[in-house]
Parts: structure tokens; sequence; C-alpha cells
């Protein structure tokens, strides 16, 4: 597996979660989705939401473009921190989630060469491909493009869109392969390999009605993928709609009074509450803090150690500050900096989880105490598998070197774990 031109670090076994742990998660993923996708849906027309999120002019236009199918965060990767039957997530990837295409590889790579016989003298153990789902959501929202366009081909061909520079053109061969053996045409391309006369879009000199967008909005500007998204003559997953749910200040607007019309029942509003950490929008002014009310810079300024200052609208670990391993002045500079601007978030400190994973190091195994986190997939609206992230630092990321691990459901066969609740719908992928 390759990312940015290296290999990325790997261990010598999947990450194992019992059937308890997934159906925490699956439950949560569900459900969260499905908040998410009103957030997106409520943005234009929802005045306070595109007051509180500030976007640029320019994603503002493009998010007001009619997806022209329901859900409109059809592939969105929330990353967590899972300790025991506690999950709590820190972000949403909704814009251009990375990891989708690899998750199913190494498992069957895992599978294939390294033979785990006490793994399968003791445990039951399943995974389900993710692949297929993914897949499937194109298709699902090609078909209702079409429904509407009768016009268009009924067996479209696929593109994978990115950037020029984008570190992520192995993982596109993987859904590639992945989409022509569940018989759809596909191919990759860059930006500037799209072209739009006003009539078809062309991708490497071949027509294209149906595009994976992989290509950041600020990576777009008025390209012409924009202009056939605009004419509807195309249907493109993600839609530009789903950037709302990119912005971590939903973190924060979750748990806003002026926002509960967007969280449905009891059932989504416990799920937030047992599992999104305290958020702010970090700006001056009084906010709630459990039963208490605090001004917030100096909360913030006061208990550094036990929060944790974010981008609002940023990716891939950047500028994200521990306040345990950050200094006092610096954490101050930095509250100085972006409270009027509000443009950061501050959330609770969740500690992050570890566990003991084989490596190879000069040639002999070693157990070693890694961090990690949890990254679920949801695709279509419902959880459809997850992929592991280690690292040896608190902020886990591909893009600062962090390990891909696929996860690997795990039930000891004789029950030393008494989990009560029926098991044969998490049990019911693959057996390795």
């Amino acid at each position: 597996m390759v990312f940015k031109g290296a290999t990325i670090p790997f261990v010598l076994m999947p990450h194992f979660v019992s059937p308890g742990q997934v159906r925490r998660v699956k439950h949560a993923v569900t459900a969260l989705c499905r908040v998410l996708d009103r957030f997106c849906d409520a943005y234009p027309t929802d005045a306070r939401l595109r007051e509180e999120l500030q976007l640029p002019d320019f994603e503002d236009q493009l998010i007001r473009i009619e997806p022209g199918f329901p859900r409109p965060m059809r592939i969105c990767r929330l990353d967590a921190f899972l300790q025991s039957y506690d999950v709590k997530f820190l972000e949403f990837n909704a814009d251009s989630p990375a990891g989708v295409g690899y998750t199913d590889i190494l498992y069957e790579g895992l599978r294939t060469t390294i033979d785990l016989e006490r793994v399968r003298q003791e445990f039951d153990t399943a995974y389900t491909p993710i692949l297929p789902e993914l897949i499937a959501t194109l298709r699902d929202a090609y078909a209702h493009v079409r429904a509407s366009r009768p016009d268009l081909p009924e067996h479209p061909r696929l593109a994978l869109v990115d950037s020029a520079d984008s570190p992520s053109v192995p993982e596109f061969r993987i859904i590639c392969a992945a989409a022509e053996a569940a018989g759809l045409s596909a191919l990759h391309a860059t930006l500037d390999e799209v072209t739009y006369g006003g009539t078809t879009l062309m991708v490497k000199d071949e027509p294209v009605h149906l595009v994976y967008r992989r290509a950041l909005l600020e990576d777009l500007d008025q390209s012409d993928l924009v202009a056939a998204a605009r004419d509807g003559r195309i249907c493109l997953v993600n839609p530009f709609r789903s950037r709302v749910a990119n912005n971590k200040k939903l973190f924060a607007l979750f748990q806003d009074p002026r926002f509960t019309y967007l969280i449905e029942g009891h059932e989504e509003a416990d799920v937030i509450r047992a599992t999104i950490p305290w958020t702010r929008i970090l700006r001056p002014g009084p906010v709630t803090y459990g039963d208490w009310t605090i001004d917030l810079l100096s909360f913030v300024a006061d208990n550094r150690e036990r929060l944790v200052l974010k981008p609002a609208s940023d990716f891939g670990g950047h500028g994200v500050s521990l306040g345990m391993e950050t200094e006092q002045g610096d954490w101050e500079r930095i509250i100085g900096e972006h409270a009027d601007r509000a443009d950061y978030i501050v959330q609770e400190y969740v500690p992050v989880p570890e566990e003991m994973f084989p490596t190879v190091e000069d040639g002999h195994v070693q157990m070693r105490l890694k961090r990690f986190n949890i990254n679920p997939f949801g695709i279509g609206g419902r959880y459809a598998g997850s992929i592991t992230r280690i690292s040896d630092r608190a902020v886990i990321n591909v893009s600062a070197g962090g390990g891909l691990l696929p996860s690997v459901i795990g039930r000891h066969k004789r029950r030393l774990l008494a989990e009560d609740e029926d098991e044969s719908e998490v049990l019911g992928g693959q057996t390795p």
C-alpha cells in the first residue's frame, strides 16, 4: 500500500473488534449520517447555519448546486476513538474521504499471506468487504439522477477525479479495478484531463456521466467539472453539498439549541450526547460546560491540558494543537489569533487508546504499544465497515506517517467475553 510515494506502515495482524463494539459503532454511525445529511440539506435555506459556518463565497455557491439525489453525504469517514464500548467521534471526513479503497486489499493481503493459527483456533472472525458498498452507492445515486434525466445512458462510465498532485492514485487504481469487476467501466484522471463543452463531460477523451469526486472544493476553482455539475450533465458523488458535513463546527452546532430541529427523536440526541465530545466554536462570550455557564476564552486559556484546538475546516491533522503538548504561551497565542475570526473549535480532550501490535524490527517480530483510532465508513447512509490507523504520535494520520490496518470482527469461541445481544448480523461477513 502506497501513499505519497511511500509504503504505508503496517503490522502483522488486523485490528480485532468485538461484535458488541461493532454494534455500538454501527448504531452511532447510522444515526450520525442521518443528522449530517440533514445539516447538508438545510444549508441553502437556513441563514443561521450559513452564518455560523462562514464559508467563502465560492464554496457557498457550489454547495447550493442541487445534487439530484437524496442523502448528499454518500461517502463519509467518521474518525473516532474506541475504548472498550465507549465511542467518541473527533472528525467527519465527508468532502473527499480517503482510505476506503485500501481496506479490502489490506485484509486480503493478511488473509492470504499470514496464517494466524492461534487466532483460528480460539476465535470466530469475520470481515465484510467495503468496496461493494461503495460501488452500490455510486450506482444508486446515478439511478436517482437518471430518473429525472432520461437522456443519460443506462450504463454510465465512472471517473475518479482528483487534483494533479493527488497522493491517492494507488487507491484510485484499486477502486477502478473493483468497479470493473462489478461491470462498471471506470478510469481515474486529474482535473486537467477533464473537459466540458456544454453537453457531455469528457475525461481522457471518453464520455463520462458518473464522477466519484476526490478533488477537494478548494482545488476545483471554476473547472469544467463544476460546469457539468451545475448543468446537471453528470452525477457527482460526493456532491459539493457534502462539504457542509466536513466542517468541525458541526460538533458545536449539534449541541446548539438553535439546530435541534435537525436532530430527530431521542435516539439521535442520545447518540450525540454519548459520542460527541464537548465542543464549542472558539470566540468570545459565555457558553455552557455541563451545568455551568463559563466565559469561553478564559476557560480555554486556564484549562489547556484538558482541551484541544482545531481549525474548523482543515484536514489531515493540520493545525491541531493538543493542550497537554503545547506551551502555555503558544496556546494563548493561538487563542488570541483566532478568537475574533471564529475559524477554530475547542474540544474536550479524549484520551488516545493504545494497544500492543506486532511489528518487524531488524528481522524480528517485536510487540510495540501503538496509539490507534478507528475510522468507520458511512456509505449510502449506513455503516459499511472500518479501517484502523495506528501511530506513535497522539495525532494519528496517514499523511503524518501513520499506518493502516483492516478492522476484523473477532469473538472468542468459548465466549470468555459475554455479549448478550444477538451477534448473527455483525458476524455475517467473510471468514478468514
